[in-house]
């Protein structure tokens, strides 16, 4: 009971947030974003797909990058079927643009391949290419959205190198928590400068997601003497595994839904801190 009683008081506050006006600056140039996380089966791929959405919700064109390496699916969770993935560019197929999909207002999302047996090993050489030409793009964007794939690969890293901001979504299992750090410590040590975030999924329980980022927090100012942002969590919601599997984004088909609020507020949070211009709200 009291879970049920803190989760509806959240979404309570939460609508109360996300029905705010902000003023934000305006920014010069598109801010790039890596979504990414230490350990697999936190919901990472839903959420950038449905933090994708909320920024568009706030007037942002988003281009959202399926990078995870041959096992990507927001197709799936889109229930799309696209004729040309990220391997067809890696190939030289096709270009970038001509493998764009559109699937809502001011969103782009460049497909990732999930089992190509053709898919071509992401040398740095490759990866560097493959970045120049989509940030050739950027003209054309707000906001670069790039879903990578979890754990710390070469590949993986350099995608939140190469970004202005890291956003690493974790349960408050203490082992994705554990795995967080890793992440966090990885990117700092190369880039002590870089905006990291922290963003909990599924979170039973509001104060339970605080408490434990606030002892990550405690650790990554002690033993890397630095700081991290937090987006908040994302309440445990029933309505967003019926989205995952009516193949909807959550965004859309339960725009009212915790869940859904949750996001919102951590899409603007993202815009406020990063001095994105909020061009024209919509739903």
């Amino acid at each position: 009971m009291r879970e049920q009683t803190a989760i509806v008081d959240q979404a309570t506050r939460l609508r109360e947030i996300a029905l705010q006006n902000y003023t934000v600056q305006t920014a010069t140039m598109p801010y790039r974003i890596a979504v990414t996380s230490g350990k697999g089966g936190v919901g990472k791929s839903t959420v950038a797909l449905n933090l994708a959405i909320a920024l568009c919700n706030f007037g942002q064109k988003v281009l959202l990058v399926d990078a995870d390496a041959n096992l990507g699916n927001l197709d799936v969770l889109l229930g799309i079927a696209p004729r040309y993935r990220l391997g067809h560019v890696l190939h030289g197929k096709v270009d970038i643009e001509d493998a764009l999909v559109s699937s809502y207002p001011g969103l782009k999302i460049l497909p990732g391949s999930s089992g190509d047996v053709d898919y071509p090993e992401m040398t740095t050489l490759v990866q560097q290419r493959f970045l120049q030409d989509l940030f050739s793009l950027e003209e054309h964007f707000d906001i670069l959205l790039i879903d990578t794939s979890a754990g710390l690969s070469r590949e993986t890293v350099t995608y939140s190198l190469e970004s202005d901001e890291a956003i690493i979504v974790t349960s408050i299992e203490p082992t994705s928590v554990m795995d967080s750090y890793a992440v966090i410590k990885t990117i700092s040590i190369s880039r002590p400068s870089e905006r990291i975030s922290v963003l909990i999924n599924a979170a039973q329980v509001p104060s339970d997601a605080d408490e434990t980022v606030q002892k990550l927090k405690m650790a990554v100012d002690h033993f890397l003497k630095r700081d991290i942002g937090y987006l908040g969590s994302i309440p445990f919601d029933v309505n967003m595994r019926n989205a995952v599997q009516a193949q909807e984004p959550v965004m859309k088909r339960f725009p009212t839904s915790a869940a859904s609020l949750s996001l919102r507020v951590a899409a603007q949070t993202i815009i406020n801190q990063s001095l994105i211009p909020v061009l024209g709200e919509h739903q």
